[in-house]
């Protein structure tokens, strides 16, 4: 077995590990299990030590110093919490920048909840802890999720934030119009119009080294992958596409995808979620490919980490979304 496939190994490991901790302790105070994989797979694929005390006293911390109303009272905070953990040496000391950058956002006309409160998480650990560094992402975020709304009015909504913001941090000045590129010559090519297909050319968007014709020509190629290994090619797993379109294809192995994914299947825990299965699955598989240096260039291993974010950020606004919608709490602050 190759340095890499150890690691991942290790990193499999790790993400069942902090799961079966936090399904002890928090299993009744989350209505739904996969935001307990989703928070689980942040310290796997950041590779950081979990510590549960630390983790709970964060996620008090920012129930603490919310708003009465503020949506991230809820369960909602224990994701967040994730994030900072993940993110910052000390991460009680982020919250304040975190508020900061929420209220920021609220005055740049963002909508309250808590898909702008994963945008200011990004933000921060993006842009740093210093107010003034908010403000010039701010309004190339509110930019660019405008011109998405422009061209994709039913499309987009709060849920394209933590993406919005990303893709203001990536320093690209062509944003709208490679995204609009890679959404209509992919539906050319047979992808279905709608929100998975948008998440996807975001996440193409977000890559800075290859050409929007290799990546193009990398993502249906992932896409008939997908059948050829016993994957379904549901548009649910059109972002995982993207991601797993960045790596090289003599470096791409679905076999090992489809042989992640089946394990997870297999782990009693996780047997009922196939959807995220795949999600984290191919996550394991990049993130492997990203401790394995020698095949990947610095450029490129940027590029990676940045991609990988983004499917982060995806797969939690997803998450996050469908709790919100089984949830009875409101929006609030």
């Amino acid at each position: 077995m190759r340095r890499g496939s150890i690691y991942m190994e290790q990193n499999i490991a790790k993400y069942i590990e902090v799961y079966e901790e936090l399904s002890k302790k928090m299993k009744w105070k989350v209505t739904d299990n996969k935001i307990l994989m989703t928070i689980a797979s942040f310290y796997a694929l950041n590779q950081q030590l979990f510590q549960m005390e630390r983790y709970l006293m964060v996620a008090e911390e920012i129930k603490k110093q919310a708003g009465i109303f503020s949506s991230i009272r809820s369960e909602s905070r224990y994701i967040t919490a994730a994030m900072l953990d993940v993110s910052f040496e000390d991460p009680e000391l982020k919250i304040p920048a975190l508020f900061h950058a929420y209220d920021e956002l609220i005055e740049a006309k963002f909508r309250r909840g808590i898909f702008t409160y994963i945008a200011a998480s990004v933000l921060i650990k993006n842009s740093g802890s210093e107010p003034g560094d908010y403000g010039p992402v701010i309004t190339k975020a509110k930019d660019i999720y405008d011109r998405m709304k422009k061209e994709h009015f039913f499309l987009t909504s709060a849920e394209d934030y933590p993406l919005a913001m990303l893709l203001a941090s990536s320093g690209r000045d062509d944003v709208i119009e490679r995204n609009e590129r890679f959404y209509e010559d992919l539906n050319r090519h047979g992808f279905r119009k709608g929100n998975h297909l948008q998440m996807l050319s975001h996440i193409l968007t977000l890559d800075k080294e290859v050409s929007a014709e290799t990546l193009l020509s990398r993502t249906i190629e992932v896409f008939d992958a997908f059948k050829e290994v016993g994957l379904k090619q549901k548009t649910f797993y059109y972002p995982v596409m993207g991601m797993l379109a960045m790596i090289p294809p003599e470096e791409l192995d679905m076999h090992k995808v489809h042989q992640v994914y089946e394990q997870l299947n297999q782990t009693k825990h996780f047997k009922w979620q196939k959807d995220l299965n795949v999600t984290l699955a191919a996550s394991f598989v990049v993130k492997d490919k990203l401790e394995n240096s020698a095949f990947i260039e610095t450029s490129l291993y940027t590029s990676l980490e940045t991609i990988l974010q983004a499917q982060q950020a995806a797969m939690t606004a997803s998450i996050t979304a469908a709790a919100a919608s089984s949830s009875s709490s409101g929006s609030g602050n």
